[in-house]
């Protein structure tokens, strides 16, 4: 029997509601047949999500029991069950949860907070929390369900940094892609080149309104003193995530964005500088020389700092947005070119990234890029992330490479969320119009066939910050456009756009005000 709930992250399995009318009002102890964090008893780590909904509503505190029988939540990993599929059953004895790991098991609680928020938001204050009986078997379409934080132009502290993360496991989203570095900051502490921080985490200004008003000036304000994170700080947001089931993958940008790195140590460009780290958007003709062994020496440091502290299996290179200016004008890049026999400037591009896959490969890494990567050539085994429109993507999945499909078009939430964002009392975005609607409407697989829809491994919004500066601000436009991006990734079949509205407004939205989320209010009151 399948009937729709009111889900977001349609379950893509079987979904059976019957009949019965369990209370939740004893939901209190869990148990768990594994010791794997974060569900292990004591360990008392289910903070997004499952305690504390039962803890704000039904009881003071939730409690790990070592008493499978008197248990009201019970765990359990599945082997026969996939990575990240589970089961939920909600009967009147309880909460049963099967996952093929602790990433199944912590999907499966996500699902439960959805069902224990609308629970709660229909009940009187002291009264236990009721549910329709149901058995929910689930699993993910894509394996790769991500969203990008820049916190170069703009920082988020760790705790803020944290609470993003908080809300990527609400969303089922299992990857954090983290900005560190661009013209405008360079936001990870290296112990070998303690400049990039001192120097390159600020700027002596900041632009004021939008790029394009004539009015705009600057706040004549520095920016970035003390903005980056430590090692420490790395390894704190790292294992937070881990407790939530998602991997963060860094990103270094190269060899474009990369002012902040020339300000900091001028000889890693091509003309000695002197350079200043920008203080507007958009590109920079100033890149990383790549005549210059002492640039490959410098990058790979980083990268070894980098991968001793994240652990992911992909290392984000950037790649985007690089002009050639310089290395027409440079001595040390016309030799390299002349020594590699290299016709044209956009060539050296190529020659860095195939450099630099072979470095982290080396190190049992892989790279993932923005699809500017593919036009100096790539290998197989680099994967490419399509953000100009879905084209990129295409491109790359029919010459045989991995895809991350995150088109701006469809998944740029900088951009705006109503036609009329002046009269609507929207806060500064970048431009564009991407509407919940627009969202949820993307198909990651439009123009592929069945050999190439193999490598879309998954979608991604990104959320730049260059009209960001706050975190309120930064969720205002994330949500709820990530219920949208969260059911492309999850759900094998997605409804008419009006029930999905539906359904966010039943689940989605009383979770965001549970917890303390901002989010933007234009759909729920009929504004698109």
């Amino acid at each position: 029997m399948r009937e729709d709930r009111s889900l977001v992250q349609l379950p893509s399995g079987r979904l059976s509601v019957y009949s019965g009318d369990p209370s939740l009002k004893h939901l209190v102890s869990v148990w768990a047949d594994f010791l794997e964090k974060p569900y292990a008893p004591g360990t008392e780590k289910l903070s997004t999500g499952f305690t504390r909904v039962v803890s704000a509503t039904v009881l003071p505190e939730v409690k790990s029991t070592g008493n499978e029988s008197k248990a009201d939540v019970r765990l359990y990993l599945d082997p026969s069950l996939a990575e990240e599929e589970y089961t939920l059953d909600v009967t009147p004895d309880g909460v049963v949860i099967n996952g093929g790991s602790g990433k199944g098991v912590w999907w499966g609680l996500q699902t439960l907070t959805q069902i224990l928020v609308q629970a709660a938001s229909s009940a009187e204050p002291g009264e236990p929390l009721r549910t329709s009986g149901l058995y929910i078997q689930d699993k993910p379409h894509f394996s790769y369900r991500g969203a990008m934080l820049d916190c170069c132009r703009h920082f988020f502290t760790v705790d803020e940094v944290k609470k993003f993360i908080d809300i990527l496991a609400l969303h089922k989203l299992n990857t954090l892609h983290w900005h560190l570095t661009d013209d405008q900051g360079w936001r990870i502490e290296i112990e070998k080149y303690p400049l990039l921080t001192q120097v390159g985490a600020v700027r002596k200004e900041t632009k004021v309104g939008h790029y394009n008003d004539a009015a705009a000036g600057y706040d004549g304000t520095p920016y970035g003193e003390g903005d980056f994170y430590t090692a420490r700080d790395v390894k704190e947001i790292i294992a937070y995530a881990s407790d939530r089931q998602i991997t963060v993958i860094p990103e270094i940008e190269m060899p474009g964005h990369a002012v902040a790195a020339l300000t900091s140590y001028p000889w890693l460009g091509c003309t000695g500088g002197p350079y200043e780290v920008r203080t507007t958007w958009g590109i920079s003709d100033d890149v990383f020389c790549i005549g210059k062994e002492s640039t490959f020496g410098f990058l790979e440091t980083v990268l070894d700092e980098v991968c001793s502290l994240f652990p992911s299996e992909y290392i984000h290179i950037g790649g985007d947005e690089c002009p050639a200016v310089r290395w027409k004008d440079c001595p040390d890049c016309q030799r390299r070119m002349k020594e590699e026999g290299l016709d044209d400037e956009r060539q050296l591009q190529g020659y860095l990234l195939h450099r630099i896959e072979q470095y982290l490969n080396s190190k049992g890494r892989k790279i993932i890029g923005w699809d500017e990567i593919l036009e100096g050539g790539v290998t197989p085994t680099a994967t490419v992330m399509s953000w100009r429109g879905p084209q990129g993507g295409i491109n790359a999945a029919k010459q045989g490479n991995d895809v991350v499909m995150t088109p701006n078009n469809y998944f740029y939430l900088d951009y705006y969320q109503t036609a009329d964002p002046e009269a609507n009392g929207e806060p500064l975005g970048i431009g564009g119009y991407v509407s919940l609607e627009k969202s949820y409407s993307f198909d990651p697989y439009d123009q592929l066939d069945d050999s190439t829809r193999k490598h879309i491994k998954g979608v991604q919004a990104n959320t730049w910050t260059e009209y960001i500066s706050s975190f309120d601000h930064l969720q205002h436009m994330d949500l709820p456009r990530f219920a949208a991006l969260s059911e492309v990734a999850w759900s094998e079949e997605r409804t008419a756009y009006d029930q999905f509205l539906a359904r966010v407004t039943a689940s989605m939205k009383p979770a965001y005000e549970y917890f303390g989320f901002i989010y933007a209010p234009y759909v729920f009151e009929g504004i698109e």
